[in-house]
């Protein structure tokens, strides 16, 4: 079982840098202020202004990523999730508080993932369980977001990103796994009532077929 989610209590720790809702300094390292390697502080303050926007693009899907990017170049020096939570404000148009929430998320996302390389380890858990999962155990993953999402339908699809499947002369798949339902299963309106940040969850699930490739062999 992979959830995917991350941790309520990280994302509530202002002192984490995880949430626009209360300040903190600019860090969102899932280890926390001793872990290594870089903090969203380091991609604001010190990266171009072109690699901030492609974060924001690719990893928070935001559509105004470069005017995003330029505003928060232009205000640099920013230490804490409160100067950059009024950048980003600054750039919505007026209207309702709804929708500068939604920017907001998808910043705060794309900080986050690129500052854990969450996507690159995503794909390392799904290759590595192509090798740990024998032939007919199965492999259950809850995302709660669309990048991790289709990473996870493309794998559990064709065993690859590419989420294209190979056949043999006969017809058969070449793919590690067989998907166990078509489409992902939704929380139900009483879990999301329950537990609303459930209600972007979506969980997929597989089994292990006999098909290998090298790779897969110890």
């Amino acid at each position: 079982l992979l959830d995917l989610g991350v941790s309520s209590h990280q994302l509530d720790e202002g002192s984490r840098g995880f949430s626009y809702s209360s300040d903190g300094p600019l860090d969102m390292r899932m280890e926390g202020s001793a872990g290594p390697g870089i903090t969203a502080a380091t991609i604001v303050n010190e990266w171009d202004e072109y690699d901030i926007a492609r974060v924001l693009k690719d990893f928070g899907e935001e559509p105004a990523a470069k005017k995003i990017a330029r505003r928060i170049a232009a205000a640099r020096t920013i230490e804490s999730t409160a100067q950059l939570t009024d950048v980003v404000r600054s750039c919505v148009p007026p209207g309702p508080e709804a929708v500068k929430r939604k920017v907001l998320s998808r910043v705060f996302q794309g900080l986050r993932i690129a500052v854990n390389d969450e996507m690159g380890a995503l794909e390392a858990v799904l290759k590595a369980a192509q090798a740990l999962v024998r032939p007919g155990g199965r492999i259950v993953v809850l995302s709660y977001h669309s990048l991790e999402d289709r990473r996870v339908k493309r794998v559990l699809r064709s065993g690859d990103l590419s989420g294209e499947v190979q056949y043999d002369t006969y017809g058969n798949a070449l793919t590690p796994w067989k998907l166990l339902r078509k489409v992902p299963k939704a929380p139900s309106s009483a879990e999301v009532g329950l537990n609303p940040r459930a209600r972007s969850a979506k969980l997929r699930a597989a089994e292990r077929t006999v098909y290998s490739t090298d790779e897969d062999r110890p």
